[in-house]
């Protein structure tokens, strides 16, 4: 069972988005987007298996990831009859593709977060690599500007200042860490190796491409060619740097 932050009205008549983080995020994460984008609808923002305060029991694979899932929205009463947004923020994207392929009937539609599929095996090997060694930190600051040097450099200070306060721990030994499990956090870049899975046509997605990152590749897009991509004035991270574009096409798909 996966720990899931409820915003807004925690009630199954409300209007539900279920929010999806990326690889070493967490579901609090959505907690500014929910308030200040998403007034008055139900946000299901699960810490994913091996995040936060979840369990961290494999396996880590994306199938279990998204059984995962489906329990979070059947758990929360979503229904064919009222199935749910999905918003997914990069491995989240992968995530949020292959739950609608796997149970269309829960997925009213979908918005694309910089989503990441298909990477280059070569840049995923590379990236678990430099994950296990620079792993832990001394002090917060070392953090803190570890993440400031990439994707989170022009992410709001009050919003760095959460990810901080919610998701760095100190372990026993001292050091720092943000609070995800390292095997889990290493199996997920080897999946994100796997070839992209599209979506039901059916389904209305829209696929917001940061023009300052390089996950959205041509495997991907070849993979939803029914979607409606947007390129938007952003690195990586989207919902915290422009969320007010995301917002806005959250509640277009939302009506």
């Amino acid at each position: 069972m996966l720990n899931t932050h409820v915003y807004g009205p925690d009630s199954p008549d409300a209007t539900t988005v279920l929010a999806i983080h990326g690889v070493t995020g967490h579901g609090a994460r959505w907690r500014r987007f929910a308030d200040d984008e998403l007034p008055g609808v139900r946000v299901l923002a699960p810490d994913l298996r091996g995040h936060a305060r979840s369990t961290w029991a494999p396996p880590w694979h994306f199938e279990q990831h998204v059984a995962d899932l489906v329990g979070v929205l059947e758990r929360h009463a979503v229904t064919a009859a009222s199935p749910a947004v999905v918003i997914g923020h990069s491995l989240g994207g992968a995530l949020a593709c292959r739950l609608a392929t796997a149970r269309p009937d829960l997925v009213r539609a979908l918005l694309l977060l910089d989503p990441a599929q298909q990477l280059d095996p070569r840049m995923c090997e590379t990236i678990a690599g430099q994950s296990i060694e620079f792993f832990d930190f001394t002090s917060p600051e070392e953090a803190e500007q570890d993440k400031t040097s990439g994707a989170w450099e022009r992410v709001p200070a009050a919003v760095m200042d959460d990810e901080i306060a919610e998701h760095l721990v100190r372990r026993d030994s001292g050091r720092w860490e943000w609070d995800i499990g390292l095997p889990a956090m290493v199996a997920l870049w080897g999946e994100l190796a796997r070839p992209a899975v599209g979506a039901p046509s059916d389904v209305p997605t829209v696929l917001l491409r940061a023009e300052r990152a390089q996950y959205v590749n041509d495997a991907q897009l070849a993979a939803l060619p029914h979607a409606e991509v947007v390129t938007v004035p952003s690195d990586h991270m989207v919902a915290q740097e422009v969320p007010h574009l995301a917002g806005e096409y959250a509640r277009r798909l939302i009506g």
